[in-house]
């Protein structure tokens, strides 16, 4: 289960998918369901953290899970 914690431009908000791999698929959608540039605040893998780094946002924890 991938959990993810964020903020958008208005508020926080948290979003699950049953995978990362699903996380992924649904990014590459037309319409995906989270904004590139929203603000990623925490996110999890099956209760273990994902490091972003500097670029802690929507596209990069999509590059971040991409490479796997």
């Amino acid at each position: 289960m991938l959990t993810i914690k964020y903020h958008d431009s208005s508020s926080e908000s948290v979003i699950q998918y049953p995978s990362a791999a699903a996380f992924v698929a649904n990014q590459r959608l037309e319409v995906p369901d989270l904004e590139d540039y929203y603000r990623v605040i925490k996110a999890d893998v099956d209760g273990q953290s994902i490091d972003l780094g500097v670029d802690a946002t929507i596209l990069g924890l999509y590059k971040k899970l991409s490479q796997k």
